[in-house]
């Protein structure tokens, strides 16, 4: 039977006005190579009924043009959950490779210093009794000030004291088994200049924990000038190592072919 393929690739955009979003730096090249190479070759192209490419408007693309590859447009990590719900709701999905950048924070909201402060010193002044002003009752008001700016506009360039709270948006890889118990499951983790003892066991831990089939752990300080080393593990360990993408791409088709 054929198989149906998720490919997520690229960043997360976080909204925090009508223009402005928090982003990060992946590029979604990785998982465009990992597409192509699928679609490029026989053994694996004769095997695939669709890939269904899931990422954000300006990220790398597949150059394939095979009537196998469907795209899926998101923005952000709610975009994206509900992307897959969808697909796992309506498909039967047999492979997920996961190698969206999510981004861990998203805005919660934005607020002028100024109003904050007001905010915070009339709690203080008002307070009947000083002694409830505590750490957490201060908080609650970080938490949810009254005077936030309006987010479904453009917010002024001329705030001299814009700021910006963040929250953490959902673990996707986290909902994936849940969604689709029985799929294949592909997940990726980026360190920066950690030793590879620490890189595996960060990035074991992230398989054990979300039921990875596969993770693939790779280091920012070694992704550059036509470079991407990286290692691929399973329940059993280490099964390769790689330094370009078009490596990483080769090991995984044969490791779910």
């Amino acid at each position: 039977m054929k198989k149906n393929i998720v490919i997520t690739a690229g960043p997360t955009n976080e909204r925090i006005d009508a223009v402005m979003k928090i982003t990060n730096m992946s590029t979604g090249a990785l998982g465009a190579v990992i597409a192509d190479t699928l679609l490029s070759h026989s053994q694996y192209y004769n095997a695939i009924d669709t890939i269904y490419y899931i990422s954000p408007k300006m990220a790398y693309k597949p150059r394939s043009t095979s009537g196998k590859i469907e795209f899926i447009t998101v923005d952000s990590t709610d975009d994206l959950l509900n992307a897959l719900r969808e697909l796992f709701a309506t498909t039967k999905i047999d492979i997920i490779i996961h190698s969206s950048a999510v981004g861990d924070y998203a805005g919660k909201y934005v607020v002028r210093a100024e109003d904050l402060i007001d905010e915070i010193y009339d709690a203080i002044q008002n307070a009947p009794d000083k002694a409830a002003l505590t750490p957490d009752a201060l908080m609650k008001i970080f938490e949810n000030p009254r005077a936030v700016c309006n987010d479904e506009t453009k917010i002024s360039s001329y705030e001299p004291h814009l700021m910006t709270m963040l929250k953490l948006t959902p673990k996707v890889i986290s909902q994936i088994k849940k969604m689709a118990p029985d799929v294949t499951l592909v997940g990726f983790k980026l360190l920066e200049g950690v030793s590879k003892e620490e890189l595996f066991d960060v990035a074991n831990r992230l398989r054990e924990k979300n039921h990875a089939d596969f993770i693939v752990a790779n280091d920012l300080a070694k992704i550059g000038g036509g470079k991407h080393w990286a290692m691929i593990l399973s329940e059993n360990g280490i099964i390769t190592e790689c330094n370009t993408k078009q490596e990483i791409a080769d090991s995984l088709a044969k490791l779910l072919f």
